[in-house]
């Protein structure tokens, strides 16, 4: 389950008429689901960093990218500033919006925090499912069995966990979940951070009988994996380009 970058130029100049035209097209699958203008630009322009389209560093122009919505700057700032607190992009001091690069260690902390918050909320959450709940949650659990593409069953799996941690009925802690699994999205659609489905099985198994500390034990050593997977891609991508930077400075 993950996700291939593209090469991209440096990350000063525009949008390139290519990323323009993914865009566009992640614009128009968006449409039917989001009501507002400002839903669709926040929900496309989420879905073009988590799929790389804009690759980490990239720089995201306001005014171009009004310009592929076509709409005002205002929808797209405001966007922004949503993706901002996300953790997705960054701003900066007279360069505007970037998007951010993940870091082997921030990594690791997001992870950690993850099991912390994750755990805790399925420790409040099995005790307080219904009939109705377990219901959903085997609908929902469905979706990620039969999800036909892999960015699907990304997506079905937030939808199921969402739901579960959305039982313990604190939205503060759903929301830091929520935000920490943005954070590291993009990289669970990297060809290297292989996915097993029967993990999944086994932590809803868990779930529906109502097993806690084994759920949040196949949650830990899961997410304790990826972790793992994930800082020692970036670590070898950060060796590739040095490597590759010294070549070019030894040939100039």
């Amino acid at each position: 389950m993950v996700m291939t970058s593209a090469r991209r130029g440096p990350s000063g100049r525009g949008v390139s008429s290519r990323e323009a035209e993914h865009v566009r097209a992640i614009i128009e699958s968006a449409r039917d689901t989001n009501v507002t203008a400002q839903e669709l630009v926040l929900s496309s322009l989420r879905d073009a960093v988590l799929a790389g389209v804009f690759e980490p560093g990239a720089r995201l122009r306001q005014e171009e990218l009004a310009d592929i919505f076509q709409t005002s700057r205002i929808p797209v700032r405001e966007a922004l500033r949503a993706l901002e607190y996300e953790g997705l992009v960054r701003s900066e001091p007279h360069r505007g919006f970037t998007v951010t690069r993940l870091d082997a260690d921030e990594v690791e902390e997001v992870y950690d925090l993850r099991i912390l918050l994750e755990s805790h909320a399925v420790r409040l959450a099995l005790p307080l499912l219904t009939d109705e709940d377990l219901a959903d949650l085997e609908d929902l659990f469905a979706q990620v069995r039969n999800a036909p593409s892999p960015d699907e069953g990304l997506a079905a799996r937030e939808a199921f966990y969402t739901r579960l941690y959305s039982v313990s009925g604190r939205p503060r802690l759903v929301g830091l979940i929520i935000r920490l699994r943005q954070e590291v999205a993009r990289a669970l659609r990297w060809p290297t951070i292989q996915h097993s489905p029967s993990i999944h099985e086994q932590f809803f198994e868990a779930v529906r009988t109502g097993d806690a500390e084994r759920a949040v034990a196949q949650l830990s050593a899961h997410y304790r994996r990826v972790a793992a997977l994930i800082r020692r891609h970036l670590r070898e991508s950060e060796a590739r380009e040095r490597a590759a930077n010294d070549r070019r400075s030894s040939r100039g």
